[in-house]
């Protein structure tokens, strides 16, 4: 019983490490008396479990205290067999581009090799991405999800090898997760669009997105401050289907009533593309319409007028993503669990900086 305890211990140090919950690469570990008072165990099981995670690489010792040990190897060599696979939702995408662009660097820095492939916004397509990189004999795996529904959901469980997501979290998948909140950052764009005094809102959302968690965010921060936003007001446009995507955004537009009118888009594409189409139809922005998007990418500052966004630290995402994953390949666990924010926040531009 008491090697059981042990292992358990050994378990959920190696998990609170590969999470970062029990700090940083570099940072202090617990010390033999502060394992034993917290796990309840004697010193000498405590000075046991330290040798363990110090013979796996998990700590090293540093003068007379323990740190925890980088998870990425300091050496290529190390992995210069290993493969990987990145999994996009639409590599046409600036987002999913600068994203597959970091892991690949991060994979580099470590001698690791990596293949990516996109899913084009289809499940099917997905499917058959993920089973052929593990027919490649990859040893884990980053992946930017299109599943839906917990009928799709399930097929993750199905995968022979650790994964981590990125972007978005699926409520029936045990797996590591990296992400922005994407409610609460929705609900400092409500309040923001609110501030410059807004009355009226709209929101352009992704096609074929269930659950949208950055309508949720945005409905709900209207409701703080007693606004409402109708399901008149809610299009959902395809960004790969120009004409679709165009007539979504004029249904809108034709919408609005005398006021400004607040529109907050899933992502800067569609932003980028109302404000293009708003100087079409000679709508002005923003006095006229007020546009904001999600992902600050270089386009928000390119086009004019600059566009609000939300900007979170996309190298941060893929760095997280990154060392989870390779705590999971190097520790031998092949799920977790654990779901990892990034702080985000609104970059204000001219996009919906109405004159008082």
């Amino acid at each position: 019983m008491p090697e059981v305890k042990t292992e358990n211990i050994v378990r959920e140090l190696l998990e609170g490490v590969a999470t970062g919950a029990l700090g940083r690469p570099g940072d202090r570990f617990m010390t033999t008396r502060e394992l034993a008072a917290r796990k309840k165990i004697s010193l000498k099981t405590a000075f046991r479990i330290l040798g363990r995670l110090k013979e796996d690489g998990v700590l090293e010792k540093s003068g007379r205290c323990h740190r925890i040990a980088p998870l990425l190897p300091q050496n290529r060599t190390e992995n210069s067999r290993m493969l990987l696979g990145f999994m996009a939702t639409c590599l046409e995408s600036p987002y999913f581009a600068k994203l597959a662009c970091d892991a690949e660097e991060l994979a580099h820095s470590v001698g690791a090799g990596l293949i990516i492939a996109s899913s084009n916004y289809d499940f099917e397509t997905e499917c058959e991405r993920l089973r052929m990189f593990c027919r490649q004999g990859v040893s884990g795996i980053l992946i930017c999800p299109w599943a839906s529904t917990p009928e799709q959901e399930a097929f993750y469980d199905t995968l022979p090898v650790p994964y981590v997501m990125l972007g978005r979290r699926l409520e029936t998948v045990e797996c590591d997760a990296v992400l922005v909140n994407n409610q609460k950052a929705a609900q400092k764009m409500a309040r923001h669009l609110v501030s410059q005094g807004i009355r009226e809102f709209a929101y352009i959302g992704q096609a074929g997105k269930l659950n949208d968690q950055r309508l949720l965010g945005f409905r709900a921060g209207l409701m703080e401050q007693g606004f409402s936003l109708p399901e008149n007001r809610i299009v959902r446009a395809d960004y790969n289907s120009p004409d679709q995507c165009r007539s979504a955004i004029l249904k809108l537009l034709k919408k609005r009533g005398r006021g400004p009118m607040g529109i907050f888009c899933y992502h800067d594409l569609f932003a980028t593309r109302t404000i293009n189409l708003c100087h079409e139809l000679g709508i002005a922005v923003p006095d006229d319409v007020a546009v904001a998007g999600f992902d600050d990418l270089p386009v928000a500052s390119e086009i004019y007028p600059a566009l609000t966004s939300v900007s979170y630290p996309v190298k941060d995402m893929a760095r997280l993503a990154f060392e989870s994953l390779y705590a999971r390949i190097k520790f031998k666990t092949l799920r977790g669990g654990v779901c990892r924010y990034l702080d985000s926040k609104i970059v204000v531009r001219n996009s919906t900086l109405l004159q008082k």
